[in-house]
């Protein structure tokens, strides 16, 4: 593949922008390393980059500063996660390659894409390109690529290069969500209340959602100044009006100035909330959304995960080996790889490192810092 003068064969392109990436200590830092190297290779007109929860594959945030103008996000995400469209995210997790183009998924029919007629064939796009960041762990974000009617259409050589990426940059971006689960900063601002209408307009906030929400439009990439939503509070909200939907859903997503979030969204029945369809509270996460992500990122078995929590509650290997009906020497054998997983050599360091990483900046100020166990 030869492009703006460079050869480079299709498997090198992947570990390129992963190595580009490698430093980046924020999410658009992440995303501005890859579109810098995958730009010559793909050569797309917008690409929005996105993080996803490797539980639900919602959107938790990302970088849009090349995608689409913002005041189409919510129509954009209204599609995604209600109404359903070829080339989602959730038909590409369940390809072994999770990569799809959107002409070739409606047999070139694209007229039968709602994302086509009412995003891009407006805005002059001709294509959509998608990838999706995983690795074996779990599914961690993707690339939504964009060709102009007067470029040439993406081809085969264009989706081999997207597919080398899946793997490098999947793996690379997990290790980013570690780096940012252990410098996620404490928020003691209230929580917020946005209701919002048939069409995700604001019917209502409370004084506290200005904090959080142009907090985190900024990290999306939104200026501040934008009185829009960020992305993944229209997913949350969309997901609960879909057709069978439940009434409620939680997501989550990571804010510069308050780490990891709450997003829980509720259906609001007629006529109590007239025009108000959806209710959306934004507070701090809790520790079932630490203990899951923890367990993902880092790559644990679910057996790794029940030892660990029980290891966490300060359990002893003989009572674990009841708890869960196997061997003293098998529970030593899970303990043992989760401590390789985690980077730790004992109970009371794997005890102090989790805390210190992932549980402490959403407790303290961060000038606060715990003093080092010995070990045992």
């Amino acid at each position: 593949m030869r492009r703006h003068g460079g050869a480079r064969r299709v498997g090198e392109i992947g570990d390129a922008a992963a190595r580009a990436a490698q430093s980046a200590r924020s999410v658009e830092e992440f995303f501005e390393a890859v579109k810098r190297v995958v730009r010559p290779a793909l050569r797309f007109d917008v690409c929005a980059c996105l993080t996803v929860d490797p539980q639900t594959l919602m959107n938790t945030g990302g970088d849009y500063r090349d995608g689409l103008p913002p005041a189409l996000m919510p129509r954009m995400l209204d599609i995604e996660y209600r109404e359903g469209d070829a080339n989602d995210l959730s038909d590409l997790a369940a390809r072994p390659t999770p990569v799809g183009l959107l002409s070739r998924e409606t047999s070139g029919n694209l007229t039968l894409s709602p994302r086509y007629r009412d995003i891009m064939r407006p805005l002059g796009f001709r294509d959509e390109l998608r990838v999706l960041l995983r690795d074996r762990h779990g599914a961690w974000g993707a690339l939504v690529m964009g060709r102009a009617d007067d470029a040439p259409p993406f081809g085969s050589a264009e989706l081999a290069a997207a597919a080398s990426l899946v793997q490098p940059l999947g793996n690379a971006l997990r290790r980013l969500h570690l780096t940012r689960l252990a410098e996620a900063n404490a928020s003691e601002t209230a929580p917020g209340l946005v209701l919002l209408d048939a069409d995700h307009q604001v019917v209502h906030a409370t004084p506290t959602v200005a904090i959080w929400f142009n907090d985190l439009a900024h990290a999306d990439g939104v200026p501040s100044g934008d009185r829009g939503l960020p992305p993944a509070v229209y997913a949350v909200a969309a997901a609960v009006q879909a057709a069978g939907a439940a009434a409620s859903h939680t997501s989550w997503m990571h804010s510069r100035r308050h780490g990891r979030v709450r997003l829980h969204a509720w259906r609001l029945e007629e006529p109590t909330a007239a025009p108000a369809r959806t209710a959306v509270v934004v507070e701090r996460a809790g520790p079932a959304e630490h203990i899951a992500l923890i367990v993902a990122a880092y790559g644990l078995t679910p057996r790794e995960r029940d030892v660990m929590t029980l290891v966490l509650r300060g359990r002893s290997t003989a009572d674990i080996s009841r708890s869960a009906g196997v061997s003293p020497h098998t529970v030593q054998d899970h303990l043992k790889s989760v401590f390789d997983k985690t980077g730790v050599r004992s109970r009371r360091d794997l005890v102090a490192t989790l805390f210190a990483r992932h549980y402490l900046p959403d407790m303290s100020p961060p000038a606060f810092a715990p003093q080092r166990r010995p070990r045992d």
